[in-house]
């Protein structure tokens, strides 16, 4: 039997509904993963022999398969006190660049896929309170159109910065983002802290297979 992930994030969210940091939320999910599937093994920050510079957040091995897992968590500023647990999140910002890399993310599990004989498929995550993500821009022309995550979306194809990006903008990130499959853009509500505008989270998921 192999990993269902949606299940995995459905044991997650009756668990916790809020993480401190990219790193809280890595370990967390990776946690539930061995606790849901006790065979599987689990690699935190992998590294592929063959990608030096490659770093995978999560890599399940289940039957001498790969399962890679790319994780992204952007965040407003907010602030709450649960069960006497305080947490204080950053406004992370630069939303263009969050949406940009979400997108190289699935880039790099395709690049697996062709390059790891042992992929049997992979999985991109991208946690969120800022609504901005889940929306299409309000400018048709803004420099990060084509990488724009609005809820209904497919991402396919060859995507570039629009002619407004600036070099500061695409500095480390000037490369075109290419991708061979299609990928559905559809968020899901994962908790409800408050009615700010910050209290609630989205989570997107896309498969690669």
């Amino acid at each position: 039997m192999g990993l269902n992930l949606y299940t995995v994030i459905e044991r997650l969210k009756s668990k916790r509904k809020i993480f401190v940091s990219e790193a809280d939320f890595q370990l967390e999910l990776a946690w539930n993963i061995r606790e849901l599937y006790p065979e599987a093994q689990i690699r935190l920050e992998f590294c592929p022999d063959f990608a030096p510079s490659m770093r995978v957040d999560i890599l399940v091995l289940m039957d001498d398969r790969w399962i890679p897992i790319e994780l992204k968590y952007k965040t407003k500023a907010y602030w709450k006190v649960i069960d006497g647990e305080l947490f204080s999140l950053k406004n992370h910002a630069a939303q263009d660049l969050g949406r940009y890399d979400y997108l190289r993310d699935l880039q790099r599990l395709e690049y697996l896929k062709e390059n790891a004989p042992l992929f049997e498929e992979g999985y991109t995550v991208f946690l969120t309170n800022d609504q901005s993500y889940t929306k299409n821009p309000r400018d048709p022309d803004c420099a990060y159109k084509e990488f724009a995550l609005g809820d209904g979306a497919t991402k396919t194809g060859v995507m570039r910065w629009g002619e407004r990006a600036s070099a500061g903008t695409m500095k480390y990130r000037e490369e075109p983002i290419s991708l061979k499959g299609a990928y559905n853009i559809n968020w899901q509500p994962f908790s409800n802290l408050d009615d700010s505008s910050a209290g609630s989270f989205f989570i997107l998921v896309n498969r690669v297979k």
